[in-house]
C-alpha cells in the first residue's frame, strides 16, 4: 500500500495551462495553522451572509461609518442604518454607479462621480462653489475633491465641507495624465493618475495648505478609481497594467499572481472592497471576469461566486459595530458575514476545491483510493445527510469523470469518512471536490493510495 498525503489547494492558481497549474479555491480560502494542529493548512468556506436589512432602493452603491452611524447610498437615496437594521432616509444622490465617501466626524462628503454632496447632520447639500468632482478624501480638517477632467484637487475650509475658495487647489503635474482617484493614507494625499501616483501633505502654508511630498513619485498608473482601497494600514489598487499592487511606503509591490492576472487580462470594469474577519484581512476585486479575494494572512488568492450569479453578490463593505457590514451589488440588501454561516441569505454556497495536478512520473499508475479528510457529522439538522462530490480528469481538466458522491455524515456521525475507491489508472490527474449543501465546510487534508 502506498498511502500518501496529496498537496492541498492553498489558493487559486489555475492559469493558462490547467495541467501545469490546476489548483482552484472557489468560495473557500486557506488558513495557516498556529500551534498544534493536524496540518499546516486547512481550507474553509467563505463566510455565510446574514441579512441585516433590505433598503428600499438598489443596488447598494457605497457604505461609510462615522460617529453618527453607518451610512449607505442605495439607488438614488442616502440612508442612515442602526445596529438593529432599522434605517432612515436622509436625501437623494444622483448617478447610478459606485460612490466614494469621507467624513470629518460631523459632516459626510459623498461623490457620485460627477457631483459632490455634504450631509451636515440635518441636511444634504451640494457645495455651491464646487466644480464637478470625481473623488473625495479627508485630511486634517479638510475635505479634498478631485476635479473632473482635470489634474487638480480642491480643498475645503477647515471643518466645513460646504465652504470653498477657488484658489484653494493643488495640481498633480508630475505627469500629464489626469486624475483617476485619490485616497488619504498616513495623513498624506495620494493622487492616482493614468500613469503615475503623486503624494501631497499638509504643510500648513499660508498660500497653499498642501504641498508635494519631496521627490515621492511612482511611475505606475491606476486602472480605475474604485480599485483603490486602504486595508491593513496600506493602500491597494489595480494598476494600469492589470496587476494588483500594495504600496510599501512609496514602492508598489505586486501581490497578484500570474493566474489572477490571466483571469483579469481583459477586464473592463473593476471595483474593490476590503474587510477583516477573525484575523483574515481581505482585498476583494470584483471584475466583469469574476471576483477575486486576496487574504493578507496567508498571501493567497481565492475566487468568490454567488449561486445563480456571474459574480459575488457583495460590492462594498464597511466596519460597523465591531464587524463588517456588506452591501449587495444588485439589490438593496445589507449583510453581516458569518464564518459559521452556511448560506448567503438562504442561497447555497457552492464550494469548489481543485487540487494541484497529480503526477505519476509519466508512468501509468492505479489509484486504489482517495480520501477527503473533512470535518464530518456537522449537518445543520437531525436526519439531514450532506454530500461531497468528486470528479477527476486525466486530460488536464478538459473533460471530467462522472459525479461521484459521498456522505459527510448526519448530525453526530463524526467518524464518517469520505472515501472513493477503484478510481482507475492515469499518468497525470486533476481532481476537484464540490460541496453545495448547507453545511459547515472545513477541509483538513487529502490522502491517496496510488500503486
Amino acid at each position: 500500500m502506498a498511502l500518501r498525503q496529496v498537496r492541498p489547494a492553498l489558493q487559486y492558481s489555475e492559469g493558462r495551462s490547467k495541467p501545469w497549474s490546476g489548483a482552484r479555491l472557489v468560495n473557500a480560502f486557506s488558513e495557516k495553522a498556529d500551534g498544534d494542529k493536524q496540518g499546516d493548512f486547512a481550507v474553509m468556506a467563505s463566510p455565510g451572509l446574514d441579512l441585516l436589512c433590505t433598503l428600499p432602493k438598489s443596488p447598494v452603491r457605497g457604505l461609510h461609518i462615522m460617529t453618527s452611524g453607518l451610512h449607505a447610498v442605495a439607488g438614488d437615496k442616502l440612508y442612515r442604518i442602526a445596529e438593529d437594521g432599522s434605517f432612515t432616509e436622509l436625501g437623494s444622490i444622483g448617478g447610478g454607479g459606485p460612490v466614494r465617501m469621507a467624513d470629518n466626524g460631523a459632516q459626510l462628503a459623498i461623490v457620485d462621480g460627477y457631483t459632490g454632496y455634504v450631509w451636515t447632520g440635518s441636511t444634504l447639500a451640494r457645495p455651491a462653489d464646487l466644480l464637478p468632482v470625481t473623488d473625495v478624501a479627508y485630511i486634517d480638517g479638510y475635505f479634498l475633491w478631485s476635479l473632473r477632467d482635470s489634474a487638480q484637487v480642491a480643498y475645503s475650509a477647515i471643518g466645513d465641507g460646504l465652504e470653498y475658495d477657488g484658489l484653494d487647489v493643488i495640481s498633480a503635474e508630475g505627469s500629464p495624465d489626469g486624475i483617476i482617484g485619490i485616497i488619504a493614507n498616513h495623513r498624506e494625499l495620494l493622487i492616482f493618475g493614468n500613469d503615475s501616483v503623486e503624494f501631497f501633505y499638509n504643510s500648513g502654508g499660508i498660500d497653499n495648505a498642501f504641498e508635494r511630498q519631496g521627490n515621492a513619485f511612482i511611475e505606475r498608473g491606476c486602472f480605475g478609481r474604485d480599485t483603490i482601497v486602504k486595508v491593513d494600514n496600506s493602500v491597494h489598487f489595480m494598476g494600469d497594467d492589470r496587476i494588483i499592487y500594495r504600496l510599501d511606503g512609496y514602492n508598489p509591490v505586486r501581490i497578484s499572481t500570474h493566474a489572477i492576472e490571466y483571469r483579469i487580462r481583459a477586464t473592463t470594469t473593476a471595483r474593490a472592497f476590503a474587510y477583516t474577519q477573525e484575523g483574515h484581512k481581505f482585498y476583494c476585486l470584483a471584475t466583469d471576469d469574476g471576483t477575486f479575494c486576496y487574504d493578507m494572512a496567508t498571501g493567497a488568492w481565492h475566487e468568490r461566486l454567488s449561486f445563480g450569479r456571474d459574480n459575488y453578490r457583495v460590492g462594498c463593505s464597511e466596519t460597523a459595530w465591531s464587524g463588517p457590514v456588506m452591501g449587495d451589488n444588485v439589490s438593496g440588501k445589507l449583510y453581516r458575514p458569518n464564518l459559521d454561516g452556511i448560506t448567503e441569505d438562504g442561497e447555497p454556497i457552492r464550494v469548489v476545491i481543485g487540487l494541484p495536478t497529480l503526477e505519476a512520473s509519466r508512468q501509468r499508475v492505479t489509484m486504489y483510493a482517495f480520501e477527503a479528510y473533512f470535518e464530518t457529522g456537522v449537518g445543520p439538522s437531525s436526519g439531514y445527510e450532506p454530500k461531497i462530490m468528486l470528479q477527476y480528469s486525466d486530460d488536464g481538466g478538459r473533460n471530467w469523470s462522472n459525479e461521484l458522491w459521498r456522505s459527510l455524515g448526519k448530525v453526530g456521525e463524526y467518524r464518517t469518512r469520505a472515501i472513493w475507491r477503484r478510481l482507475g489508472q492515469f499518468r497525470q490527474r486533476s481532481m476537484q471536490l464540490v460541496i453545495t449543501d448547507a453545511v459547515r465546510k472545513f477541509a483538513i487534508g487529502y490522502y491517496v493510495d496510488i500503486r
